[in-house]
């Protein structure tokens, strides 16, 4: 039998509410069954966890990670994909979406049924990063591999995979990028990424029912007084906003200037990390692109920015380094937006009953002591009592 866990003397935050409060938390049957002060813990059957002086909060969501712990997802084996999750939750990623990007359909596919065939609990989906992107906002994508948005081509790499695609990203202003949108609705979020879309083009994609700007910034049209871009039309919208807060993709700020543009709602802390994080300086691969790591910066030969080494951990504690915004909106970032945005929030996101336990407790330097997937304790750095 799963036995039960309690959480005890936790500072238990709330994304939801924007709020922080003494608490426990007890946990049965993979859900968070009670939130407050929980008397009776005389059962033999529970495990507890003193989170004195920690936060608790709902575990990280990811919407965008290539590989990590030395693996790449878009070569992994069903082995390599628990290697790398079981990296991610010493950083406090309890959900993520395996990102592949531009790729020949045939392989996209292979490694979709790899990941289908897994169906670890951590993994919420796919996120399809391309193969329908502009040539010159490419970054690191293979030329060779990029496709005009053309439905054939599209209905060929999702046909059997609409379940687990969860995100495409698309330059959606290319020809027959319309058609392209209006047949992802029915199946994933639609991205707008690696675009030269205007900023009049943008407003459209937003109106017709784009969902996500991908790591805003990075690979779209900037901003520009008199031609806002892509980057003005996503400042000017409510559309939901990904970003990769690691002092590299952005400027801190230029992460202030998001924050005090945009709802808290509608931005989504991304790592984009690549199979080097945690791995340190080096050549790896992103795909079938050579990737040199040097001083923590991931660059292709033609000196591009070719992903992260960032984990979410990391990225929640620059983002409150480098704005004003308090630790729950913060946390809101990396849990009840990206679960939002997958329409996950009536399960993952928040600390209440009836949730899934998806919890990452952690202490006032963002070290994470404790990450907890379905109930389970999937990392710890300390014990866990038994009575």
């Amino acid at each position: 039998m799963h036995p039960s866990l309690i959480i005890q003397n936790g500072q238990v935050v709330s994304p939801k509410t924007g709020s922080i409060a003494r608490s426990d938390l007890f946990i049965r049957h993979h859900q968070i069954e009670q939130v407050g002060k929980i008397d009776d813990t005389s059962s033999k059957n529970t495990h507890f966890i003193n989170a004195e002086n920690l936060y608790v909060s709902p575990g990280f969501i990811d919407l965008q990670v290539n590989g990590g712990g030395g693996y790449d997802f878009l070569q992994a084996t069903s082995t390599e994909i628990d290697a790398i999750i079981n990296f991610y939750y010493q950083h406090g990623t309890t959900g993520l979406l395996p990102t592949l990007i531009t790729n020949p359909i045939s392989h996209l596919r292979k490694i979709m049924d790899v990941i289908k065939q897994k169906n670890h609990p951590s993994v919420l989906g796919v996120h399809l990063e391309g193969p329908f992107i502009a040539e010159s906002k490419r970054g690191t994508h293979n030329l060779n591999h990029i496709l005009k948005p053309d439905l054939d081509p599209l209905r060929s790499l999702i046909d059997g995979f609409q379940d687990l695609i969860q995100v495409i990203s698309f330059a959606a202003e290319q020809p027959g990028g319309w058609e392209l949108l209006d047949e992802i609705k029915k199946i994933a979020i639609p991205a707008l990424g690696h675009s030269e879309a205007t900023y009049e083009q943008t407003i459209e994609f937003v109106n017709r029912g784009g969902r996500l700007m991908t790591h805003l910034f990075n690979a779209m049209t900037e901003l520009h007084h008199r031609q806002p871009g892509a980057v003005g039309a996503a400042l000017d919208t409510d559309v939901m906003v990904s970003l990769i807060v690691d002092a590299i993709h952005l400027h801190p700020a230029i992460v202030r200037l998001v924050v005090e543009s945009k709802d808290i709602k509608n931005i989504c802390l991304v790592t984009d990390a690549i199979s080097a994080a945690g791995m340190g300086d080096g050549t790896w691969s992103l795909g079938d692109v050579t990737v040199n790591v040097e001083n923590g910066i991931a660059k292709s030969d033609d000196q591009t920015l070719a992903g992260s080494l960032l984990t979410l951990d990391q990225a929640l504690k620059n983002l409150v380094s480098f704005t004003s915004i308090s630790l729950p909106d913060a946390v809101r970032t990396v849990t009840l937006n990206p679960a939002m945005l997958l329409g996950l929030d009536q399960r993952k996101g928040d600390l209440q009953a009836g949730f899934d336990a998806d919890i990452v407790i952690f202490d006032q330097d963002f070290n994470v002591h404790y990450t907890i997937v379905m109930g389970k304790v999937v990392y710890s750095r300390e014990t866990v009592n038994t009575p």
